[in-house]
């Protein structure tokens, strides 16, 4: 077997930093499988060395290698010889679908180079993810592409609405994830009473301070999801009443005596 020299630096994407369906410790191995990709661009690590490396079983490792697989952000190839034998796995780490070599005939007559050598581990066995099976990357807006990716259906706009949730996001002052948002307008389906309600708020919300500076600010998806225009708002309306000042005084010597002289 040969040695495993990670590298001492580990990619990770914003693509797979920000995919909330992908475990974290999927994003974990995306890592690890970027710090142990050769000159050629794959991994040929074990998942024995991975179950060593997290703490992790057998088990959970193959399923966090599914995970990142389907999401499209690794290519599983399995080697084989004429015989039909397996050779070699290799887990492409996918940075740019176009960037990555063909993937290898089915029947491989050539044997590996001597150092890429390492079989895959019984449990994985074989899977679906050659280059036609994998979809694309996400974008890092979140606005994805047409098509489906893990169930979810790329929606141009919300079917709840879709005119006044296009005006709250045009006013809202933040414009990444607008698949989540959409969903999340779809799921809330608020009254036209609501959304003027939600837009008053959203007016009051932009004028303070922290948010002018750009600070703060939520995605619109967990502000909808959170009812953020609910927050309590500090403004002349309801605003705090001033602590009372202390009283003015001096002191003043009445019949012989020193006495406290309040001024008003």
């Amino acid at each position: 077997m040969p040695e495993i020299k990670p590298a001492y630096w580990a990619l990770i994407p914003a693509s797979v930093r920000y995919d909330r369906d992908l475990p974290a410790n999927a994003k974990l191995l995306y890592g690890e499988i970027t710090a142990l990709s050769n000159r050629k661009g794959y991994c040929h690590a074990q998942n024995a060395y991975f179950c060593e490396l997290f703490g992790l079983s057998e088990r959970s490792i193959t399923r966090l290698l599914s995970d990142l697989a389907k999401g499209g952000y690794v290519r599983i190839d399995v080697i084989r010889s004429a015989e039909n034998e397996v050779i070699e796995r290799r887990i492409y780490p996918v940075y740019d679908t176009a960037a990555l070599p063909d993937p290898p005939d089915k029947n491989v007559r050539t044997p590996p180079d001597k150092n890429n050598g390492t079989p895959p581990d019984k449990n994985v066995g074989e899977n679906n993810t050659r280059i036609e099976y994998i979809p694309p990357i996400v974008p890092q807006e979140g606005d994805g592409a047409p098509g489906k990716r893990k169930g979810r259906t790329y929606k141009p706009e919300p079917d709840w609405k879709p005119e006044r949730f296009a005006k709250f996001w045009e006013f809202y002052p933040r414009g990444e994830n607008k698949q989540a948002a959409i969903r999340a307008w779809d799921k809330l389906r608020a009254e036209d009473s609501l959304i003027d309600t939600m837009a008053a708020a959203l007016v009051r919300q932009k004028k303070r301070e922290d948010w002018q500076q750009g600070v703060g600010i939520p995605y619109a998806s967990t502000w909808l999801n959170g009812r953020r225009w609910e927050d309590e708002e500090r403004g002349p309306d309801n605003a705090q009443p001033e602590a009372p000042q202390p009283r003015k005084y001096h002191m003043a010597v009445i019949d012989g005596e020193e006495v406290v002289v309040y001024d008003d």
